[in-house]
This record gives C-alpha cells, structure tokens and sequence, in this order.
C-alpha cells in the first residue's frame, strides 16, 4: 500500500491548524493524501475575525497556491471548527464535538505557545491543559485510530543526550493545572523559577508536563504518538523554497542582523544549533502517522525526534558567518542600517555592545522620528532584541544531542517508489555545507518575500547597502574619532600620562 491509502476516507481532527507547522501539514496532507475524507480545523476568533473568515485567510497565502493551481476542490475538505485551546473542551460547540466525535480517525494536537517568556499560568492552561482537553475529546471518539501530540525536542533539556522515550516527570501535571486554576498569578510567578527548575522556562516545563498528559490518559486505551521537533524553520522546497510565517530561531536571527537591527548576539559560537525544515517535519508527522495506522500499538507510547542529531552539524557561529555573507549576497529591501552583527558569550561584552550598537542609535533613531513626525518605534523594538537574547542564551550557548534512529527508519519503511520521491527526507540531512547555506539564503529570501513583503531585487538592493555601507565607516570613523580628539586633545590626556610616568620614574631615582 502507498502512504496515501492508510489516509483514504479518513476525518482528521487538528489543534493548532493556523500556526506555522500545522499549515504546513494541512498542506502535504491535501497534496500527497487528497483521497482523505475531511479535515476539522480548530480555530478560535481573534482581532474581530470570525472563524470562517480566519480559515479563508489562511487559504489564501503562497502556501496553497499549488493546491489552488492543480486541485483546488480539495481545499473544500477543510472544515474550520470554533473552538480555543485555552477552554475547557477546547470551547467547542456541543454540535461541533458530536462531529468530531462521531467521525474523527485522526488527531494531531499542535496548539501550543512557543513564547519562552510566558508567565506559568499561561503556559500551563495552554500547553498542559489544553492538551489535557484534547486528550479527553481524543477518549471520547468513537472511531480514532492515532493521536499524535506534537511536543519539542527541548523538553528535557536538562539532559545532554535525549532519546527516543519518555522520560520521568518532574513534576505532577494535574497539580500544576490546579495551581494554574486556582492560585493568584502573583504568587504562582513568584515561585515559578523554583518550581519549574531544572527548565530553564516555562516553555519547556510545559511541553514536558504535557507529554505525561498524554502518556497518563492515552497509554493503554489509544494509539499514541509523542512527535518531537527540533526547532522548526523554513520550508526547504515544497511546496516552495523558504516559506515561513514566523522568524523562530536562526531564521530570526538572520532577519534581525539583516534589517540591521541586530549588531551583538549572546552565546557560544561553538554550540551545535538543531533545526528542522517545516515541510520534512509534516512529512515525517505523516509517516509516523502511517505507522501508527499500520500496527495500532496500545501498549507504548511512540516518540520520534524529528531532529539533525550527528548530520550535518551547524555551530551557532557558523550560522552567524552565513548571515554575515548573505548581507552582500541577499540584501533586504528596507534596511535600518548597514548590518553587521557579532557573538559573545561574555555578559559585560554584550551589555557594552547592546548599550553603543542598539540602545544609543535607537534613541537617536527615535529622536529623529519625532521631528519627521513619526511614531518612534526603534527603542521598543531594541528592547524586545534584548530581553529575546537574554532569554535564548541558555539555548545558542548549548548543545544537545537529540537521538533519532526511530525517525530516520521512517524513510526506509517507505516501499513504493513514488512514496520515496513524496515523503523521502534524508537529503535534507545530508547536505554538503555549501547547500547549508543556500538553505539559510533561500530562508533569508522567503522573510523578504513572505514576510516582509519585498520585491526582492537583489541588484538595486546591493547599491542601497553600498550606500549604507559607507554611510556606516563615515559614522563610526567619526564617532571614535571624536572620542580620540575629547581624550587627546579636550582632556589633553597624553600629557597627564607622560608627566604621571616622569614623576613615577623621578621617585625611583
């Protein structure tokens, strides 16, 4: 059988479905697997956007152009389901639940907050209690062949070496729920540190708790996946070259530096940084999917690491050194200054540098606006640069080694030839070097394109940086000139050295 027919006829329930990866994945699945019967899409309301209008919205981006082109009746598969993650019985309609219910075959729970600053009761009622609430709708359906949580590589990363298996809960996650319910957030965010400890946020400590949900409600009654990304960056080719719709991880970082705005990193260049294209992630999520469907094992929870573990290692260093060359190579349309950016892992060296290369040309940035009259915006924007390399410093100054052998198997379960060309994914792990930063590159080009909205004329862009460029030596020559010329010359600072070493050389004598 071809990966396709284990899906063929079958209703699919997913959280999460308006976030990056499950977009992605709604995509492949009505691509590769278009013989599949529905897919019920969780989504909520937000900024005056009914549910309906959120789902024609999300139809309409680059991503599902190619569906638009070659089978657009597919897309009339997806039926959007009003509900939030964030209430009890992910506020769903009683009709709407009774859908699911009656008819679901598949689950794949990807809601989740992926913000490392989130107080600990956000990050609780989202990420453990919502897929505590998904977990029961899962035990209520009738006909459900595979769920599937979609957690993080990252969340025992208080262990050098993860493996594909569950590992012992540090804490009890239906007691962090009744903290969360019912203790005031004031004190609930006064103990945090401690009660998350050893995590290094709540992020992680969440997306743990929330793994032995899954294990403590499902093991024994459901098939049941723990699918674990590594972190999830830009499409590597379909069902185009550098989609995204997030600046997550290296990403951010390259379009950070590359706008400009972004002159000192905090971390090791040294640390090893794991990273997943978002379209081998949804391939994988269906393979396991089609495993799980294959042998329908009650008594193991199965976990993949959808990570590069041992291939192709990239250091944090190097992908700053590959930001640096796509400055000339991709230049951004809109630039705030020319870029250039550095790495220390030395606090008081990146406090000095976040104060002279962000903080000062923020204010003076601003200063400027206020006369154009414009709204300032740069400082705020620093600020937020600031408290993100604070918080992602426990990660570019680490390294772990995310096991993944059951993930790589995958690949060579797969039998048909056809099924080897749609789903096959190793050649994003083997990779030479050069094709890595082509990759990075292609993922600078799809910020501009998709995110940014540019037009991506690299030839006028290059003459723009040039501009800048000069722009850029013109200034810091003068500024530390002018520094040079106050000590030497204002403070006559030369003198008061020398006649400080004739009066230490004249009491020697």
């Amino acid at each position: 059988m071809r990966v396709r027919d284990y899906f063929e006829g079958k209703h699919i329930f997913i959280t999460g479905g308006s976030g990056f990866v499950g977009k992605v994945l709604i995509e492949k699945l009505l691509r590769s697997c278009p013989s599949l019967s529905k897919i019920y899409m969780l989504i909520r309301t937000k900024k005056g956007k009914s549910v309906q209008e959120r789902l024609d919205a999300i139809l309409k981006l680059p991503l599902y152009d190619k569906l638009r082109e070659t089978n657009p009746d597919v897309l009339n598969k997806i039926h959007a389901i009003g509900g939030d993650v964030m209430v009890l019985n992910l506020g769903m309609s009683e009709e709407d639940r009774r859908l699911v219910v009656e008819n679901c075959h598949i689950i794949y729970h990807s809601a989740a907050s992926v913000r490392f600053d989130d107080s600990l009761k956000d990050a609780i009622i989202m990420n453990v209690r919502g897929t505590r609430e998904t977990a029961a709708l899962a035990l209520q359906c009738q006909n459900l062949e595979a769920f599937m949580h979609i957690s993080t590589t990252f969340c025992n990363v208080d262990r050098d070496i993860i493996e594909e298996k569950m590992y012992p809960a540090r804490a009890d996650w239906r007691d962090a729920i009744q903290l969360a319910e019912e203790m005031d957030e004031m004190q609930l965010q006064a103990m945090s540190l401690q009660y998350i400890s050893p995590h290094p946020n709540t992020y992680t400590f969440a997306k743990s708790l929330a793994e032995h949900t899954v294990e403590d409600m499902l093991l024994g009654k459901l098939p049941t996946i723990i699918f674990r990304p590594s972190v999830v960056i830009s499409n590597i080719s379909e069902p185009m070259v550098g989609w995204n719709d997030n600046f997550n991880g290296p990403v951010g970082l390259l379009a950070a530096g590359g706008k400009g705005l972004l002159r000192t990193v905090y971390g090791s260049r040294d640390s090893i940084q794991d990273y997943i294209s978002c379209d081998v992630v949804a391939k994988l999520v269906i393979l396991a999917t089609k495993e799980t469907l294959m042998h329908k094992n009650l008594n193991e929870i199965v976990v993949y690491n959808a990570s590069k573990y041992k291939y192709i290692p990239c250091t944090t260093g190097e992908i700053i050194d590959m930001g640096a060359e796509s400055i000339w190579d991709r230049p951004y349309e809109q630039i705030l200054w020319y870029p250039w950016f550095k790495m220390t892992a030395c606090w008081y060296d990146f406090y000095i540098k976040v104060l002279v290369y962000h903080m000062l040309p923020a204010v003076f940035l601003d200063l400027m606006m206020r006369v154009a009259g414009m709204k300032p915006m740069i400082f705020k924007v620093q600020r937020k640069i600031f408290i993100a390399n604070v918080v992602l410093f426990h990660f570019v100054s680490h390294t772990w080694q995310f096991l993944n052998d059951r993930t790589m198997a995958l690949e060579k379960a797969i039998e048909d030839d056809r099924d080897k060309e749609d789903f096959g994914f190793s050649s994003f792990l083997h990779m030479p070097k050069r094709q890595v930063y082509e990759y990075f590159r292609d993922s600078k080009v799809g910020t501009a394109k998709y995110l940014f909205k540019e037009k991506c004329d690299f030839v006028r862009n290059r003459k723009n940086i040039w501009r800048l460029y000069v722009v850029d030596r013109i200034f810091w020559t003068a500024f530390y000139g002018a520094i040079l010329w106050y000590l030497f010359v204002r403070l006559d600072t030369l003198s008061v050295l020398w006649n400080s070493l004739c009066n230490y050389v004249e009491r020697l004598e």
